[in-house]
């Protein structure tokens, strides 16, 4: 579980700082030529990487509502990787695109050991 929460952090956090970072050196042009678009993206982001970062806080303190909020936030994980690689590859960037298979991979991963921690956890009742 441990690793479960930190992996939670790390993504929940890098996500918040990737974004304040790109904001900040005005590397997201659209800003001027989608707003709308952007701004809703800019806000699922950011709700993904608070959800991520709670999820993991709450795993490492081992409050088991950590267990199910991160089940959910790696389904905004998996969507946010899916939908950046499609970003990403289109600018030709496939190093980013490599990144976010191996952040898929690695959420698929943890959600496997927690959904296995999960049924074995009933099998014992």
């Amino acid at each position: 579980m441990r690793r479960i929460g930190i992996f939670a952090i790390i993504i929940g956090t890098g996500i918040i700082l990737l974004w304040g970072f790109l904001l900040a050196a005005g590397g997201v042009p659209e800003i001027r030529t989608a707003p709308v678009s952007i701004t809703f993206h800019l806000i699922a982001e950011l709700l993904m990487g608070t959800a991520s970062l709670t999820s993991g806080i709450l795993i490492l303190q081992g409050i088991p509502a950590g267990t199910y909020t991160y089940l959910i936030t790696s389904g905004m994980i998996i969507y946010s990787v899916i939908n950046s690689s499609g970003y990403y590859g289109d600018t030709g960037e496939w190093v980013m695109v490599a990144m976010f298979m191996v952040i898929l991979i690695s959420t698929l991963v943890t959600d496997t050991m927690l959904l296995n921690r999960i049924f074995q956890a009933g099998k014992d009742r």
